[in-house]
């Protein structure tokens, strides 16, 4: 299937890649086509680029793991995800005690970074996308929320999240849970948030019109690209159709099949 956007040769010219992992750079366990050969390509061009991801399922060091078994050989400084500006917040505010809902491999992240992780008085709740949560966590949220108004952040709020065999409820489905039990949101810290791309365009130095954001969501990548200033395009490989876009009010830049598409134009130059 050929692009559905000409001219991507702009895309070709940018500095800073930033891209989306899942329904973008992969499926599951399942990496796309031509990415291994376009991260080559763009180290051997001296461009930057960054791994985003919402899905904090998984901790910095697992990512790393699983990008690093797909022989990507990254290091930590090629990801950004949505828990690094959640507990930048936290350190930043000097809260030490929290109830997470979140995976074990998230909460090693969280007490190797020195927070301490309590059932009893925490100071703050912050959601995480909990696939090991159970029942009994979201009674104990919800008498958090309720009961103690405590103070509530989450790391993201994505609805679903795509694997091979379809979607599973991401943090924005638990999060909806909760709503409906408390009439309470949380403070989000995670894509569509701008700052989880203008931070690192403010310390390389970087314009938002030299980097490009390259996602499969319409309400958290193309959203947060066109807040930041930032060139999107959205690929088809994950959770958007063209239908879609076409009644979003969030349409990016450009549009293409998959990541493939864009090695295929960098193989042009």
């Amino acid at each position: 299937m050929s692009s559905l956007s000409k001219n991507l040769s702009e895309l070709t010219t940018k500095q800073i890649y930033f891209f989306d992992l899942d329904g973008t750079i992969y499926l599951g366990d399942k990496l796309f086509e031509g990415v291994i050969d376009l991260i080559e390509l763009l180290r051997a061009k001296g461009k930057n680029f960054y791994f985003l991801s919402n899905n904090s399922s998984i901790s910095t060091n697992d990512y790393l793991k699983k990008l690093n078994n797909f022989n990507l050989n990254i290091t930590r400084e090629n990801l950004i995800l949505s828990q690094h500006p959640t507990i930048d917040y936290l350190k930043k505010n000097k809260i030490k005690k929290i109830f997470l809902l979140g995976t074990q491999s998230l909460k090693q992240e969280f007490t190797q970074e020195d927070f301490e992780l309590t059932e009893e008085d925490p100071e703050i709740l912050v959601l995480a996308f909990d696939k090991e949560l159970t029942y009994d966590r979201l009674v104990k949220a919800t008498q958090f929320l309720l009961k103690d108004n405590l103070a509530y952040i989450a790391t993201h709020l994505d609805n679903k999240c795509p694997t091979e065999n379809s979607y599973i409820p991401d943090a924005g489905g638990i999060a909806a849970l909760l709503y409906k039990a408390t009439d309470r949101m949380p403070r989000v810290f995670g894509k569509p948030n701008k700052d989880m791309l203008l931070f690192k365009l403010e310390q390389l130095g970087i314009v938002p019109k030299d980097s490009v954001m390259v996602g499969d969501r319409l309400y958290t990548d193309i959203k947060m690209g066109k807040e930041a200033g930032v060139t999107t395009c959205c690929v088809l490989s994950g959770e958007i159709t063209l239908e879609m876009i076409k009644n979003s009010e969030y349409k990016p830049d450009f549009i293409i099949n998959g990541i493939w598409e864009l090695l295929e134009e960098f193989n042009k130059i």
